[in-house]
């Protein structure tokens, strides 16, 4: 009885286990970061409009690939012929990519937002200091009659106007471009 039951354990654990991937092929977890770097590359050089110089450019990066994760092109497409006779594991290594893809876009968006907040506060800031000087500058020219104050009082209502309409036009830049959608490819 002792015989069957470690029988069966053996059996369940031989056929339990995962089936490993054939010598010569790269494993799922490198297969999986060279897929996602190339495709980050393929989508820059899609960006590039001379033929010639994203061939030139291309080479360098998929050699940068191939160094990084240890291999070679050969070695490369060996592996991508495995992989694609196994569409499940393909699939679910697309699915993967798919996820670090999103959560790079997501991030791509953040920082930019972050960028375009911190130059329309910097230049709101220029445009608020201009408005001062030039504020100023019209009241120490002003003279002490009421005329004299009623039109400097016009011309700062002018400037006040003038800067935030050129706050309120840089806000909805910010605004605009943060909406939109990036593409990543």
């Amino acid at each position: 009885m002792k015989r069957i039951v470690w029988g069966f354990v053996l059996a369940i654990l031989a056929f339990g286990c995962k089936p490993k991937v054939p010598e010569g092929i790269i494993d799922r977890e490198r297969m999986e970061g060279i897929l996602f770097d190339i495709h980050l590359v393929d989508g820059y050089l899609s960006s590039i409009y001379v033929q010639d110089s994203a061939r030139k450019v291309g080479a360098a990066y998929y050699n940068g690939i191939y160094k990084k994760y240890d291999t070679d092109s050969a070695h490369y497409a060996k592996s991508l012929i495995y992989y694609n006779h196994n569409p499940e594991v393909l699939k679910e290594m697309y699915t993967a990519i798919s996820g670090k893809i999103e959560k790079q876009k997501t991030g791509l968006k953040k920082a930019d937002s972050l960028w375009q907040k911190k130059t329309f506060r910097a230049d709101s800031l220029k445009i608020i200091k201009i408005f001062k000087a030039d504020s100023l500058a019209l009241v120490k020219k002003s003279k002490t009659d009421s005329v004299s104050k009623a039109k400097t009082t016009t011309q700062i209502k002018k400037k006040r106007a003038k800067a935030d309409s050129l706050i309120n036009i840089k806000r909805s830049n910010v605004n605009l471009t943060t909406a939109s959608p990036t593409l990543v490819q």
